[in-house]
């Protein structure tokens, strides 16, 4: 019975192992990279204010800005701390790779204004020649998981709960799928060793096992049938999503604005129209949990309305 003892330590220590990296590690890489995403959904001005809040919860106020300064996404924000001077640089967009350029450009504004130094905040990625570019500057950068550490907590919470939560209820799916391979690798080495007599004292070797390879076979196509939809099956849903509710009776419109929130314009009573939205939706188990923001006919006196068809 040793074999099955080995086989047992096989399956908990792999187990253990995949499942530490996939709670720990993995998940809070599909948290930051699901928030950068709906970060980069907003408009500039809305993103910029958010970052400006963030800085203020550090101690710093935006001081008012000379009549040559723009509010554009190119514009310097000048702040100040305990007497010092900032300025704040925004480069609001996913697909930005920082390189020294832009850092440069910063570096330059700091020193014409003869501020202390600068901070330049991105839901991109800073690269190496603007890492040493920033280090030699005396400019801050907040990039990826920086960034999203300090803008979290000011994101609208229930948005926040849904990254969270997803990227949690993601977590579980793998974990369980990598405990399921776990038992499955256990059976294999335990039926291994007693194939091959050891560590049951016996010298001839056992009769290959009938019994457990069937039982590994099947747990293993169960491992390989599931499969998360890869992005552009993601993308094909959601247009087919659209499609529908074009269609659908009630519904004016219903538009993608990230990957996380569908806009749908409707006319008519909301509680007559919202199951005709989820019944469209609910056919994509991956889109269930989406964010629906429902925007009222015009001239109606009904607030805007956020809701999902199902919850984590």
């Amino acid at each position: 019975m040793l074999f099955w003892l080995s086989g047992l330590a096989v399956a908990l220590l792999t187990g253990v192992a995949v499942s530490a990296y996939l709670w720990w590690v993995r998940r809070r890489k599909n948290e930051i990279a699901a928030g950068l995403h709906a970060l980069s959904g907003l408009r500039w001005r809305e993103f910029s204010r958010l970052v400006l809040t963030a800085l203020e919860r550090r101690g710093m106020t935006m001081v008012a800005a000379a009549p040559d300064e723009t509010r554009d996404p190119r514009g310097i924000f000048p702040l100040t701390r305990d007497g010092q001077r900032w300025l704040l640089s925004c480069k609001h967009g996913s697909a930005y790779r920082i390189g020294a350029a832009p850092v440069e450009e910063l570096a330059a504004s700091v020193r014409m204004g003869n501020a202390t130094g600068g901070i330049l905040a991105t839901e991109g990625q800073l690269e190496q020649e603007g890492r040493v570019a920033a280090q030699g500057h005396n400019i801050e950068v907040l990039d990826g998981p920086r960034l999203w550490d300090e803008l979290a907590p000011l994101v609208e919470t229930d948005l926040r709960q849904q990254i969270v939560g997803q990227a949690s209820a993601r977590a579980k799916r793998h974990i369980a799928i990598g405990w399921l391979a776990s038992i499955t690798l256990g059976a294999l080495v335990a039926t291994a060793l007693a194939n091959s007599g050891l560590g049951t004292g016996d010298s001839p070797p056992l009769a290959p096992s009938t019994q457990q390879k069937p039982a590994a076979a099947s747990a293993a196509t169960e491992v390989v049938a599931y499969r998360e939809p890869t992005e552009a099956e993601m993308q094909e849903q959601r247009l087919a999503v659209s499609r529908a509710l074009s269609g659908t009776p009630g519904v004016v419109r219903g538009v993608w604005q990230t990957r996380l929130t569908l806009v749908v314009d409707y006319q008519g009573d909301e509680t007559e129209v919202w199951p005709r939205i989820c019944q469209q939706v609910e056919l994509y188990p991956a889109l269930r949990t989406v964010r629906v923001q429902l925007n009222p006919p015009a001239g109606s006196q009904e607030p805007v309305r956020w809701r999902q068809c199902k919850t984590i």
